[in-house]
């Protein structure tokens, strides 16, 4: 969490998974395996790890867009289901329809393209998105009143308007950007 006048910015960092990507001695990039098994957690894994593929930058990305999506919605379209087996990597898949992305920014679509499109051993661009989420949020402005329970000494949150995943039927689960932000 930020400290004084950042104390509304939240610093994500797990370095839980972390590991070079390139050899520190010759500085190439480490080579692409398969059959290595699941790695992560299945709701934020990448679709490579759940095909037990070599994880790379594009994977750190493509997770860090399933946070974004949960912080957006307040859940993913997978949650609930079964851990094991192959239907959450499906659904996984089927992110990418554009249908998925019809309420949302195109930033949305752009950096999940970008994420599925580069190999890899490829370098993300992320001075491109850094700015283009940034002007997104300019453009959009912040959404709610941008407090939150710890900035409210002894709030309590009504117990009516607590909901988890579990509380949103699965047909009522559908991906709005207009509907779950503000």
């Amino acid at each position: 969490m930020g400290i004084g006048k950042h104390t509304s910015i939240v610093y994500l960092i797990d370095f839980g998974l972390s590991k070079e990507y390139r050899d520190p001695n010759t500085h190439q990039h480490v080579p692409f395996k398969n059959g290595l098994g699941f790695i992560g957690t299945a709701a934020f894994a990448s679709i490579n790890s759940h095909l037990g593929l070599e994880l790379g930058r594009r994977d750190d990305l493509e997770s860090l867009g399933y946070v974004l999506f949960y912080f957006l919605w307040g859940f993913l379209l997978w949650q609930g289901l079964r851990s094991e087996g192959q239907e959450i990597l499906k659904s996984k898949q089927g992110i990418a329809t554009p249908d998925s992305y019809r309420e949302l920014p195109p930033e949305f679509h752009m950096f999940f393209e970008h994420c599925r499109l580069l190999p890899f051993d490829g370098k993300p661009n992320y001075d491109h998105f850094c700015h283009l989420f940034n002007n997104l949020l300019v453009e959009e402005g912040p959404q709610g009143d941008m407090m939150f329970n710890w900035d409210v000494a002894d709030t309590k949150i009504p117990e009516q308007d607590l909901k988890t995943t579990r509380d949103i039927p699965p047909h009522e689960r559908k991906p709005s950007y207009k509907h779950h932000t503000g």
